[in-house]
């Protein structure tokens, strides 16, 4: 019986090896078979679903960056459209016009729009009679002054001398420098009749520069296809679509691009994606998904191109995980790792907030009910909840966009995190109502916090369109009071945060401590 139990324990790991092996080349050959009959369609639908997908979302980016470049390249014009007609309306334009021989006169002319020019910083401003003749310029002490030249060839000024506002991009024959130009006519004060027009001509190296650091491509050009401005420089004076010679004789008589080619702006390939999108290949290779849109105050178009390097990888990464889909040996593995990360992200985004970081009010409702039982024993000697609105938030959204709105939320809720203490809990109570439960060792311990908070707000900077806005927030304080419940608390807090609205905003108002009550 010993020999025939050591003959049995000897032999036990070669059958338990042969078993394995045998298991082994059962799952390999189950794997190859599953994968020969799935993984071609499994490829197939990766490949078509991801790329919909990533070519979707890069659509939206392009539509959400296109908006956004149009509306940067409208508002800087749009400065100038208006600053010409001031210039036009002005004292000493109508002056110069009417005494364009008194050299005291043209001087005082000369002077006003040298300063002019030094204050809004454009490239030059001046004043024409209706023969075309500038009679007065920003830039009278320049080497290549404008004063003296005939420009009564240019499309701006023909514009301006019918009493149209007059717009045109075009290389100057004084200066050889790309710019745009805005006209408008002056007009006599005593007959309302035209006496010369008044000029500025700005240029678009600024804007070119702003798009040259961007992960895209973009172009603007002019009602002829002519591109003048881009953010790749051997695209300069290319045309979107072949010109005919009626168009190159009019672009040569207003003189607008000197002696240019405008060869076609080269692509391989072309055709659209949706409604809206093209996928294009370009000269360097690359494949990019392009939108445009019209900007018809000035008849211009604009493109950009956005590389769709990003989806491709995405296409790359979804036959990986394809394969290794169809692969049972790490089904498991791929399976628990993923739930095990699913169950942890939904355990955070049931805590905080996605855009703040802030609590969620779920979260305040079980801490605050709890830090209310803790008063009861003893443990806490009371709590405050502030409850903080941020003034005018709905004109964010409606004049800059949810984004902007966003990001205005994201400062605010950031902020409000740097200015509690260990134990409190700030919430994003909903939309831009914000709520921070207090711990407090007295009543004023909250309104100091809030004062604090109100006046951070207050000195937030943000980037982009919004770099200008300056926020103010609304507040009002409640204190627990014996016996009361959370809801009552939270009814106290909104009910001093409406009266702080309703008394102009910019102030908190507090239920029990005696302080000023505007930050």
């Amino acid at each position: 019986m010993i020999h025939t139990l050591r003959l049995r324990v000897m032999r036990a790991p070669d059958t338990l090896d042969n078993t394995m092996t045998f298991r082994q080349r059962h799952h390999y050959l189950f794997i190859l078979l599953i994968f020969g009959i799935l993984a071609p369609l499994l490829l197939w639908a990766s490949v078509h679903f991801t790329r919909q997908h990533g070519l979707t979302g890069l659509a939206e980016e392009t539509e959400n960056d296109l908006m956004i470049f149009a509306r940067k390249l409208e508002d800087y014009l749009t400065g100038y459209d208006r600053l010409v007609g001031s210039v036009a309306a002005s004292r000493q334009v109508g002056a110069l016009l009417r005494n364009s021989r008194d050299k005291k006169i043209v001087s005082v002319a000369n002077t006003y729009l040298q300063t002019l020019n030094e204050e809004v910083r454009a490239s030059a401003i001046y004043v024409m009679d209706l023969g075309g003749n500038t009679l007065a310029a920003s830039n009278w002490q320049a080497e290549k002054t404008f004063v003296g030249n005939n420009y009564g060839f240019r499309y701006y000024f023909q514009r301006a001398a019918k009493g149209l506002m007059g717009r045109d991009v075009a290389i100057g024959t004084t200066s050889d420098v790309l710019g745009y130009y805005v006209a408008r006519p002056v007009l006599d004060p005593g007959s309302d009749q035209i006496i010369g027009v008044a000029v500025i001509k700005v240029t678009l190296d600024e804007l070119g520069l702003l798009f040259s650091d961007l992960d895209l491509r973009l172009l603007v050009a002019d009602r002829e296809g002519v591109i003048f401005l881009t953010s790749e420089s051997r695209w300069h004076l290319k045309s979107l679509r072949p010109i005919t010679t009626s168009t190159i004789e009019k672009i040569s008589r207003f003189k607008r691009y000197a002696d240019s080619l405008f060869t076609l702006l080269p692509m391989r390939e072309e055709r659209y994606w949706d409604g809206v999108s093209k996928l294009v290949v370009l000269d360097d290779g690359v494949e990019y998904l392009t939108q445009a849109t019209l900007l018809l105050s000035r008849g211009w178009e604009m493109h950009v191109f956005k590389p769709t390097k990003d989806v491709k990888e995405h296409v790359y990464f979804a036959v990986t995980a394809s394969l290794l889909l169809s692969a049972l040996l790490f089904l498991t593995a791929l399976y628990m790792n993923q739930r095990y990360r699913y169950l942890k992200d939904l355990k955070a985004a049931a805590i905080h907030d996605f855009l703040t970081g802030l609590y969620t009010r779920r979260y305040m409702e079980d801490a605050a009910n709890a830090q209310i039982s803790r008063i009861g024993r003893g443990q806490v000697n009371t709590i405050s909840v502030a409850m903080i609105d941020i003034d005018h938030f709905k004109q964010v959204n409606d004049e800059f966009g949810h984004r902007a709105g966003d990001q205005v939320l994201r400062a605010v809720g950031k902020a409000i995190a740097s200015e509690v203490r260990q134990g409190d809990i700030p919430v994003r109570y909903g939309g831009e109502e914000f709520l921070v439960i207090i711990n407090a060792c007295n009543e004023c311990d909250a309104a100091h916090l809030v004062h604090r908070i109100l006046e951070r707000l207050k000195c937030l900077h943000f980037r982009g369109p919004i770099r200008k806005l300056k926020i103010t927030a609304s507040a009002g304080v409640a204190h627990y009071r014996k016996g009361g419940t959370l809801e009552d608390l939270l009814q106290r807090a909104d009910e001093l945060l409406y009266k702080a609205k309703e008394d102009g905003r910019d102030r908190y108002y507090d239920d029990e401590c005696k302080r000023p009550e505007t930050p």
